[in-house]
């Protein structure tokens, strides 16, 4: 199973962080091994997407579905029930600080189902999920300073 969570401050406002994480179709941009993503909105809720997104390590991509549900600007919960995975789920809690700035508190488990697939999957999801958080600080530089 892939864990990971920390905790970071940032310079920039929770609804800054809120809208590059909830711009799911702008991952590919900037995330290691997105290779594609695309979303619908929920027609009974604004607050709730359901995105196809594909992965690729090397030569090999994956496509799988979420489920996102928002609660502006302060958390995200992203979460899975594609045959890929045994468990899927992603946490993003934002909370404003003095001085424009935002405590990030995210956080990855992730089992992947399939048993062949499982370990070099998890090793590779494992490593990036250390990363992602990186990505979106180096993505809001980019965006808003």
């Amino acid at each position: 199973m892939a864990l990971h969570s920390e905790t970071r401050t940032l310079p920039f406002t929770p609804e800054q962080i809120f809208d590059l994480v909830a711009d799911v179709e702008r991952y590919p941009d900037f995330l290691p091994l997105w290779h594609a993503a695309s979303t619908r909105r929920s027609k009974l809720d604004g607050n709730v997407y359901y995105t196809e997104q594909t992965l690729q390590f090397g030569p090999l991509r994956k496509t799988f579905r979420t489920e996102t549900s928002m609660q502006r600007p302060s958390r995200i919960h992203i979460i899975s029930d594609d045959p890929l995975f045994d468990e899927f789920v992603i946490q993003w809690d934002l909370k404003s600080l003095p001085e424009r700035m935002c405590r990030i508190d995210f956080s990855l488990r992730c089992s992947v189902a399939p048993l062949m697939l499982r370990p070099i999957t998890e090793m590779v999801l494992g490593e990036a999920s250390q990363g992602i958080v990186n990505a979106f600080e180096r993505r809001a530089y980019a965006m808003y300073r």
